[in-house]
């Protein structure tokens, strides 16, 4: 026994010695061993690993070291006896995103069953042209997994102020009023035009100045919910976020708040009744939801509940004195991908861009000039570079759609009655009783209509 416990000792410190991340998983999926390598791939301590749970989801706790080890989590096949070559993406360690491959050691007992996985993790590895390349089932399922953990992480990545950039007043407002709402939690109202951000701002919000300690937040497509799955959604999320602390609290947010439906925003006003509900909510929606209020298209009581603070967003065409930082600010983020780097843009470059309508606001500017970046081949986006969509963008402002053909259906519906009475008085040669019997109404009604419609 004695030898037994020396050999294992030896064999746990000729692991613990080496350069190659190497962790254990048992059957329940808890890591139960973790070498100094491992940890410090990860940026933590074996004691903070060692009996962490890691399932095989797309780790979206809010807690550091739980989505760490979450990413951990071999593939369900392993725990099967199916020795399997796995990835591992890591977006939070000391070196920066990584993405390395792990070779998963199926472990069983002597009945035959699975008591673990040991898992030995390799260099890095290049998956870019994974997306061009026919895959199978597995590593389809493989791929989609690590993609949505890139999403889910993509998603929580801090928002800050900074990006807001530009010098005019309507900007600077919309500033100072997002600072008052990250130091005030109170429920907001983000209202914009399509592609100014509106989405953006909230998470800017739901993030603070300290992103890593925000509650936890749910969002919510509005114009995909009905009352029942409103409701379903709302209690879950409130049995899952247990926030401790109340500057922090955990946050819906809803998207297009305007688009919710009326059985949905009644489901949603009837929390704010309960006395337990303590979630903050966030919305966004292109008009403030107290004007539809006033116009009879949102319940008034949940319009005012949901608007305690409004920012509202102002059109790129209102602030085009931004547009030159904006561009450049765009640019920037070009570069810090590392694929090209440009200084800037040509002065009539930037003219021309002040000069276009951007019916898609900022979102539109930003794809613009991500296009012309990468069409660019010296350091400086010229008039060449980004005459293809400025061309466009000119013809669709001298081009716009036509209106749409507003229909006045009280008019639209008398005139078809019309054409009905009168068409079976003809083939009833004036007789009402027969008349009545041929549209599937009463005599009484046939003689009311055709009086009020002047047909007698």
């Amino acid at each position: 026994m004695a030898r037994e416990r020396a050999i294992a000792n030896q064999l746990a410190k000729l692991i613990g010695a080496s350069n190659q991340p190497i962790y254990a998983v048992d059957d329940r999926r808890r890591i139960v061993f973790c070498n100094t390598s491992c940890a410090d791939w990860l940026g933590a301590t074996v004691e903070e690993l060692v009996g962490q749970r890691c399932d095989y989801d797309s780790a979206d706790s809010g807690e550091r070291i739980a989505d760490l080890a979450a990413r951990l989590c071999p593939p369900p096949e392993a725990f099967d006896g199916q020795p399997r070559t796995s990835r591992i993406q890591l977006l939070g360690g000391i070196d920066g995103p990584t993405h390395r491959s792990a070779e998963c050691i199926s472990l069983s007992g002597q009945d035959g069953d699975g008591v673990g996985v040991l898992v030995v993790v390799n260099g890095a590895v290049d998956d870019s042209g994974v997306a061009g390349k026919h895959l199978t089932g597995t590593e389809s399922a493989a791929h989609l997994h690590l993609r949505l953990q890139q999403l889910v992480c993509e998603l929580r990545m801090p928002y800050c102020l900074e990006r807001l950039v530009g010098e005019s007043l309507p900007i600077q407002l919309v500033r100072e009023q997002l600072r008052v709402a990250i130091e005030i939690p109170t429920n907001v109202q983000i209202t914009g035009p399509t592609g100014s951000g509106r989405e953006h701002i909230a998470r800017t919000i739901h993030g603070g100045q300290q992103p890593e300690l925000a509650g936890p937040l749910m969002p919510l497509k509005c114009n995909l919910l009905d009352g029942e799955l409103l409701q379903a959604t709302v209690v879950a999320f409130l049995h899952r976020a247990t926030v401790a602390d109340p500057a922090h609290p955990a946050t819906l947010l809803l998207l297009d708040a305007d688009q919710l439906n009326a059985e949905a925003q009644a489901e949603l006003f009837a929390f704010f009744s309960v006395p337990t509900f303590s979630l903050r909510t966030i919305a966004t929606a292109r008009r403030p939801l107290v004007q539809l209020a006033e116009e009879g298209e949102f319940l008034r009581q949940l319009a005012y509940r949901l608007s305690t603070t409004t920012i509202e967003l102002p059109a790129l065409s209102e602030r085009r004195e931004d547009l030159p930082l904006l561009c450049q600010k765009f640019l920037e983020d070009f570069n810090a991908q590392g694929e090209k780097q440009l200084s800037g843009f040509a002065a009539d470059v930037i003219d021309c861009l002040c000069s276009l309508p951007w019916s898609g606001d900022v979102a539109e500017l930003e794809e613009v000039v991500r296009e012309s970046c990468e069409q660019a081949d010296g350091p400086v986006v010229t008039e060449a570079d980004v005459a293809r969509r400025v061309k466009l963008l000119t013809s669709a402002s001298k081009h716009p759609n036509p209106e749409a053909e507003t229909i006045m259906l009280d008019e639209f519906l008398v005139d078809i009655e019309r054409e009905l009475l009168e068409r079976a008085l003809r083939s009833a040669k004036g007789n009402k009783a027969e008349a009545a019997r041929m549209l599937g109404i009463s005599r009484a009604r046939v003689i009311r209509r055709a009086s009020q419609l002047g047909l007698e």
